[in-house]
């Protein structure tokens, strides 16, 4: 893992840069795995200021832990290891505050869940941020969190039509993600929102509030979605959701504004001769 600690530390220094730029895909190969890294994913946990349930990357997990008192050295232990391995955090500094740790575990495809238990300068105990817990045999409590078959933003979002339009979709299914991240990084849990209003807002229709509201699908109502013409380059935008600018949780191509310096959403919509051979945005190689 320290391959990983190296790059998630790179990015949080680039992730503070002051001056706009696209972000854009890149992947570095783990040392012993041949699993791939986004930097789109990892400033996800770039904007992570706080400690909370486990949030599922890519092919990851990403375990936070905080706690008032000065802790040393936090690890995680994992039930299909048997608890024979432990995990260690690394810690980012915060000033004037307790260190935040975070871990990014790599999982398996065919795993539905993991069960963990985290250790906290020796001692033993249960996740206060665990999805869900439950007691095995001899009583200890394990925390859980549910693990997706197949993650949903690797479905085609912005959807690109021949017509020249362009869906956007949008959902609060905590496999895609439990928290959403707002333009200033921060991470709000998806139980939060009850019966939202969503808007889509961006470059293409002059940053209005209104003017694109999503409809529930009605096959499936933790999705809600928008088609639009949109002409061939690239686009940036958010979601307004209950007053808060959400980034799209599908789509995870971010640029930084010049002048404020949050974070938005960017697609580059292709010609329409490329369209059936581009998948987010992205020309397929």
């Amino acid at each position: 893992m320290k391959a990983l600690s190296f790059v998630l530390v790179l990015l949080f220094s680039l992730g503070s840069a002051p001056f706009f730029r696209d972000l854009p895909p890149w992947s570095t190969a783990l040392a012993g795995e041949q699993r791939l890294l986004s930097i789109d994913s990892f400033l996800r946990v770039a904007g992570i200021t706080e400690a909370g349930p486990p949030r599922v990357l890519d092919d990851f997990v990403v375990f936070t832990y905080e706690q008032r008192e000065y802790a040393r050295h936090v690890a995680i232990a994992f039930a299909h290891e048997n608890f024979e391995r432990k995990h260690t955090f690394t810690a980012r500094a915060r000033p004037g505050r307790s260190d935040l740790f975070y871990l990014a575990v790599p999982y398996s495809r065919g795993q539905d869940m993991l069960e963990y238990r985290l250790i906290v300068d020796g001692v033993w105990l249960a996740d206060p941020h665990a999805p869900r817990r439950r007691s095995d045999s001899r009583g200890v409590t394990l925390g859980q969190v549910d693990l997706p078959e197949q993650p949903l933003y690797r479905e085609e979002s912005p959807r690109f039509h021949p017509d020249g339009t362009v869906t956007f979709r949008f959902s609060f299914d905590h496999r895609i993600s439990p928290t959403l991240q707002t333009v200033t990084q921060r991470q709000i849990s998806v139980s939060a929102f009850h019966e939202p209003r969503i808007t889509l807002t961006g470059s293409f229709s002059g940053w209005d509030p209104f003017r694109h509201p999503l409809r529930q699908d009605p096959e499936n109502p933790a999705f809600y979605s928008v088609r639009l013409p949109l002409p061939p380059g690239e686009h940036y935008y958010y979601f307004m959701v209950d007053g808060e600018r959400v980034l799209d949780p599908f789509h995870r191509n971010y640029a930084r504004d010049r002048q404020h310096g949050t974070l938005v959403s960017t697609v580059r919509v292709p010609p329409p001769s490329h369209r059936n051979s581009l998948r987010h945005g992205t020309q397929a190689r």
